[in-house]
């Protein structure tokens, strides 16, 4: 289901795609020419190595998914949720038809797998340039800026004009990222919870009756899916978080740090002005740390209450 949302997104919504893409990158350009393209930064060696270090394993995974979904022709191919067992009773079709389906199948597979690992290698190196960028936007004290790997250049912390347009493209990205994105988010959400308490109950109460290829598919494939989405969302969620200590800091700190009282009474009137960042659906969802646990603690509940109701009709 989210690969095939991926793969709609890029198909019916190129140009916004396409829009949010070059912004992106647009965006990283800029901030790595003014902040991070200084003598002795680390910050683009720090982002490098840990954008690899979370795309390789990703990209293995997510390359072993397709064929190995795939390979399920092999081990089942009387399984009825091949399109050629409607041929089962005429052999010379039923071949005829996995001829032309499993090439089919391989292709539209790895098409979507495609897409979803473009969106997720997008979303991570999204994720791991607002962190830091919001670590440094954030007023704290010099012996804990120079322990950070993502330093940015002296003058983001000195001006206010810095931290004003730094804060406002991030602000705008972001707005992008939910307008593309962000009303898949209550339908993926809902399709995981309702997913994971489905194979919870199929197992437990319906595992004698389940064939070994369902089984295995089921085990494998959705805690997979829904790991991943855990770990996407509470990624997400540190942006919220991280946006509210950043203004938290303006104001607690925002009247010692600055030099002049301009300075100060024009970052004042900015704050008030501004809202954390957040990664969601404009007025119907917002993701933070308390929806991912609302998340997992549905899916517990569902399971267990499907079990009771069960229990009860025995």
């Amino acid at each position: 289901m989210a690969m095939s949302v991926g793969a709609y997104i890029f198909a019916y919504q190129p140009k916004e795609v396409a829009r949010n893409w070059n912004g992106l990158f647009l965006f990283g350009d800029k901030f790595y020419d003014t902040y991070w393209n200084y003598p002795g930064s680390t910050a683009v060696a720090a982002f490098n190595r840990n954008w690899l270090l979370i795309t390789r394993p990703s990209n293995v995974l997510l390359n072993l998914v397709p064929l190995a979904l795939w390979c399920q022709i092999f081990i089942s191919p009387l399984h009825s949720m091949h399109i050629p067992t409607i041929f089962s009773n005429y052999p010379a079709l039923f071949y005829l038809a996995y001829f032309l389906y499993a090439p089919a199948l391989m292709y539209s597979l790895f098409f979507v797998e495609s897409c979803a690992k473009t969106l997720f290698q997008a979303f991570s190196g999204l994720i791991l340039l607002i962190l830091p960028v919001l670590q440094e936007l954030a007023l704290t004290s010099n012996k804990a800026r120079e322990r950070r790997k993502f330093k940015c250049s002296p003058e983001l912390g000195t001006s206010p004009e810095h931290l004003v347009f730094v804060y406002r493209s991030l602000q705008l990205a972001m707005k992008e990222v939910r307008l593309v994105f962000g009303r898949y988010l209550p339908i993926l959400q809902t399709f995981f919870g309702q997913l994971t308490v489905s194979a919870g109950y199929m197992l437990i109460a319906e595992g004698g009756k389940i064939d070994v290829a369902t089984k295995m598919t089921i085990l494998v494939c959705v805690p997979f899916a829904v790991l991943t989405w855990v770990v996407l969302m509470t990624c997400a969620a540190k942006i919220q978080k991280s946006a509210k200590k950043c203004l938290t800091s303006w104001r607690v700190h925002g009247g010692g740090h600055w030099g002049s009282g301009a300075d100060r009474k024009y970052m004042s009137k900015f704050r008030k002005s501004c809202k954390p960042l957040f990664f969601g659906w404009d007025g119907f969802l917002v993701v933070t740390h308390k929806s991912v646990m609302k998340f997992m603690q549905g899916i517990i509940r569902g399971v267990f209450r499907a079990l009771l109701a069960l229990k009860r009709k025995k």
